[in-house]
């Protein structure tokens, strides 16, 4: 099992600082976000990734359709196609796809979902002529309002059911998903439809007033770690893992540290946990 540093859990140093830092770690793979990639532009991180030997596991982020409509989705659905595109330029075979919170003007979630689909209907030919896998990441129910209207993994497996399993996936990420008593039968049923898996860990209290950044390192917080990517290694996938951390305390530490305590987590509380259960089923 591989590590995969995704971008997002070293956000405030530059692309090539993280990307020279990770591979001097060992690191073989790297997610990458769309803000650093466009500021380096695609030809220097091409170079960057041939220089360090990193392989980019993902493309972060694109989306947020469920709750527009107009001229607005529009501009959403162009976005998410240049983002495909960057995806490829970059060698990436996924594009995390987050589906947007509720509009003020209609509360309906069962709504949102159809306009998501239909989206998404248009959207995968355009993802299937640049090779790159659009992946629908369920987040946390906190964010319905304001980032995502899928929260479930089984959720997220309706609304892009029927679609091509080659162009359109999931993302499962352990930190939005981990709270689901579901979570074990969902990701088996899922098997194929998997494009990426991402950890973290959880605890309380939560920061204010950004929910999201109470993100730790493997092993330090609630969740089990070790069982759910044994879960998600028994649905068929075996392609990196990535450690996505948002946190501002962690983001104050030097890059080195940061990277050195992800590895350390990484290989304690999920690979190593993860290769005894398998070698126990062996």
């Amino acid at each position: 099992m591989e590590l995969s540093l995704n971008q997002a859990t070293t956000r405030p140093y530059p692309l090539i600082e993280t990307a020279e830092a990770a591979a001097r770690a060992g690191i073989r793979h790297i997610g990458l976000w769309i803000d650093p990639v466009e500021e380096v532009g695609i030809a220097r991180t091409q170079q960057l990734l041939a220089d360090t030997g990193l392989s980019v596991s993902s493309v972060c982020r694109a989306g947020f359709l469920a709750d527009k409509e107009g001229a607005e989705l529009r501009a959403a659905v162009d976005g998410v196609k240049r983002a495909l595109d960057l995806s490829h330029e970059v060698g990436s075979p996924m594009l995390t796809l987050i589906a947007g919170g509720l509009p003020a003007n209609d509360r309906s979630i069962a709504h949102a979902e159809q306009r998501l689909r239909t989206t998404l209907e248009e959207l995968e030919p355009f993802a299937r002529d640049t090779g790159v896998r659009l992946a629908l990441e369920p987040l946390h129910p906190l964010f319905v309002d304001s980032r995502s209207i899928v929260t479930t993994i089984g959720q997220a497996l309706r609304v892009i059911e029927d679609l091509p399993a080659d162009t359109v996936g999931i993302l499962i990420d352990a930190y939005a998903t981990y709270w689901d008593s579901h979570f074990h039968d969902d990701v088996a049923k899922a098997g194929p439809r998997i494009a990426g898996y991402q950890v973290s860990d959880f605890a309380l209290p939560l920061p204010v007033p950004e929910n999201m950044n109470g993100r730790l390192f493997p092993g330090e917080g609630s969740i089990d770690l070790a069982s759910l990517t044994a879960s998600v290694r028994r649905a068929g996938y075996t392609k990196a893992v990535e450690v996505e951390i948002f946190n501002d305390d962690i983001w104050k530490l030097p890059l080195e540290t940061i990277i050195e305590r992800t590895v350390a987590g990484f290989d304690r509380y999920v690979a190593e946990p993860v290769n005894e259960l398998e070698r126990k089923l062996t």
